[in-house]
């Protein structure tokens, strides 16, 4: 989920709290609080414990004031690229396949350049698309493991049909919790 990193460093601010005492007050590794105001991505139950403790709604944390609407398919993919190292979080369908259309058809332009320029790119592009792939996979309920279907021929359409699949639907905690 991305929240607004600027919007919650202004509200922590506001309150004059340090990372640390943030981390504290809602139960979220440092690191964690870290992370999302770099990155600005979190689990929902982070976001839902973020929102309890600055008396917010979980809305208002992910919503983005700032920037226009019109720039989000090149925000997606710059995210993408800016989170190269991040196997760990989720990827929505929409980010995943603009990178995966801005992936495909900078591949082809280059290409066309030079082949060897391509295999060039591909190398760089490689670990962005890895980690957006691993994370696509999280976010639809499968395992990133599946990406090794890849190495396998027409194995690519299989993990293309897990990288469409929508995100599952959760149960209410009430639901989850009440299984003891």
């Amino acid at each position: 989920m991305n929240i607004n990193s600027n919007r919650l460093k202004q509200l922590r601010a506001e309150r004059n709290w340090s990372q640390e005492q943030l981390s504290e007050m809602c139960g979220v590794n440092l690191r964690t609080i870290q992370r999302i105001e770099t990155r600005g991505t979190a689990s929902l139950e982070t976001a839902k414990a973020l929102a309890a403790v600055f008396e917010v709604s979980v809305d208002e944390l992910t919503s983005s004031d700032s920037a226009p609407v019109k720039n989000a398919v090149l925000q997606s993919v710059w995210g993408s690229l800016q989170n190269f190292d991040d196997f760990s979080g989720r990827s929505t369908r929409y980010e995943f396949w603009w990178f995966f259309v801005l992936f495909v058809l900078v591949l082809g332009l280059v290409e066309f350049i030079h082949p060897v320029l391509m295999s060039m790119v591909a190398i760089v592009l490689l670990l962005p698309f890895l980690a957006v792939s691993t994370r696509r996979l999280r976010d639809a309920g499968q395992s990133p493991w599946w990406q090794l279907m890849m190495l396998v021929p027409f194995g690519i359409l299989i993990v293309m049909y897990y990288w469409a699949m929508p995100r599952p639907e959760q149960p209410p905690a009430t639901e989850r919790s009440s299984g003891q």
